[in-house]
């Protein structure tokens, strides 16, 4: 789901792996914008 996604980036962003986290939040982002268009 989108929520655990972006808990996953924020998880990432804290750590070392900030590129990862973007990444995700990305994922998150797309995936909000799709749910709203379909």
């Amino acid at each position: 789901s989108p929520s655990e996604i972006r808990l996953k980036a924020k998880r990432e962003m804290s750590g070392k792996n900030y590129s990862i986290g973007l990444y995700y939040y990305f994922c998150y982002l797309i995936s909000k914008v799709f749910r709203l268009r379909f």
